[in-house]
């Protein structure tokens, strides 16, 4: 069964998301359990790989049909592929989606940071082709989480870590091992470039996350390559690969509390301002703006036209017919 725990504007079902974990036995695993979550540009293809590695059935883009939103809000639901440990995926709405807009980002950065703050392994789905990219392999998206992250929940360093595992889809020519190379130089300085509090500072990425790496064939023009290598990544999320992605800390909470945890952490997450900054063309068109009306008002006040009105004492005679071309001049 798959739940809608965040609708499309932003509103969070509690109750609904409360019995989901009851229903689905999820309150009676302890500790035993593994929340996956995924993020990436929107008609990427990541409803289609959760199904694939899972056995999900969230719907998926219809290529035929032109390239649009398939997922909105964020989604939940067990992997039937996976007897053990019991999993949940969760599969968020896409960023960079033409339907919300430049200007209307801040959802994506809630739900990634939500999916960042939940999940014990958080699927980046990004395309082989875009490493060495800027705003197309994601950058200023994850900037913004890790930084907000640091912020909001105050992880300890070196205690719980979220994996993050980097699929590069289509993968092309270029070794894995390059791609993860050349990405894991832009990691660094992403990480470095970002405000941190003074407890964090000089601390490494990898103190607060674990990075891990697969690359995947092109699902249409390589099927049978992509469902191999779609097997070989899932047994990565049990306990019989040696390359296993499950972690165990003691500080995880158990499965009775999840649904509580998760209505929390998106309370918070709503109530940051720092998510909802406008789109970058917004905020510089403000800058903008205010620089020109500064300067306006300056050049107002050093007229030596106003300045001669203004060393007047008392009541000046005829004030608004003399200032009132200069009013006009400077609108």
């Amino acid at each position: 069964r798959i739940l809608q725990v965040v609708q499309g504007d932003g509103t969070f079902d509690e109750p609904a998301v409360q019995a989901y974990m009851h229903s689905s036995g999820v309150e009676s695993t302890g500790i035993d359990y593994t929340v996956v979550a995924i993020m990436g540009p929107q008609s990427s293809g990541k409803s289609t790989l959760l199904n694939a590695l899972f056995g999900t059935s969230f719907t998926e883009m219809d290529a035929l049909s032109g390239r649009s939103q398939t997922t909105r809000g964020v989604w939940l639901a067990p992997a039937p592929r996976i007897s053990e440990p019991l999993t949940l995926v969760m599969d968020l709405e896409g960023s960079d989606g033409r339907e919300r807009g430049e200007d209307d980002t801040s959802f994506e950065r809630q739900s990634a940071l939500f999916a960042l703050a939940v999940a014990d392994v958080v699927v980046v789905n990004m395309w082989a082709k875009d490493v060495g990219r800027e705003s197309g392999a994601g950058k200023p998206l994850l900037k913004t989480i890790f930084q907000v992250n640091l912020k909001l929940f105050q992880p300890a360093a070196g205690q719980r870590r979220t994996v993050l595992l980097f699929v590069f889809r289509d993968r092309t020519r270029t070794p894995l091992d390059l791609l993860r190379s050349t990405w894991e130089v832009d990691l660094v300085r992403m990480w470095e470039g970002i405000a941190k509090p003074p407890a964090y500072e000089g601390l490494p990425l990898t103190d607060f996350f674990e990075v891990q790496y697969a690359a995947l064939a092109n699902y249409e023009d390589r099927a049978e390559d992509f469902r191999a290598e779609t097997h070989l990544l899932r047994r990565r999320f049990t306990q019989e690969d040696p390359e296993t992605l499950l972690r165990s800390y003691p500080t995880k909470l158990p499965g009775a509390a999840l649904g509580l945890s998760m209505a929390k952490v998106w309370e918070v997450i709503r109530a940051n301002k720092d998510l909802n900054l406008p789109a970058h063309r917004v905020m510089v068109a403000n800058l903008r703006c205010a620089e020109l009306a500064e300067a306006t008002f300056q050049a107002f006040a050093e007229d030596p036209a106003w300045q001669e009105v203004a060393g007047e004492a008392d009541l000046v005679p005829g004030f608004g017919w003399r200032v009132s071309d200069q009013l006009t001049e400077a609108l």
